[in-house]
């Protein structure tokens, strides 16, 4: 799964804006609620700084997810303590590891309601 599907599914299922926050790291794409609160955060680390071997960028998304889910999804392939973000309360799911969005629907959307 890319960058672009995580956006577009963003954008299409929930009206999302998308911006570029960050000046030093003109990657990364804040998903935000109208209102302008993000709900996800796309960003593109090295996978060295994300406790991988390797040089290779990977992208991850970041989503908010109650503490108890966090700590059982961070024991699952495909998922990071939140990269850039509070660990306790968001989650970074390696992009690169996931076939489709909907594998990560039910967190996006859980994400997008916890931070109305």
């Amino acid at each position: 799964m890319t960058r672009a599907d995580i956006i577009s599914y963003c954008v299409n299922e929930y009206n999302a804006v998308v911006d570029h926050p960050f000046k030093h790291y003109p990657h990364y794409a804040a998903i935000r609620h109208p209102n302008g609160k993000w709900f996800a955060l796309v960003l593109d680390v090295p996978a060295d700084r994300l406790g991988r071997n390797g040089h290779e960028v990977l992208d991850v998304v970041d989503l908010k997810v109650d503490p108890e889910l966090n700590a059982i999804l961070q024991e699952q392939p495909g998922f990071l303590p939140g990269y850039h973000m509070n660990k306790t309360h968001w989650i970074s799911a390696v992009l690169p590891d996931w076939n489709t969005v909907d594998q990560l629907a039910d967190l996006i959307e859980g994400s997008f309601n916890a931070t109305k």
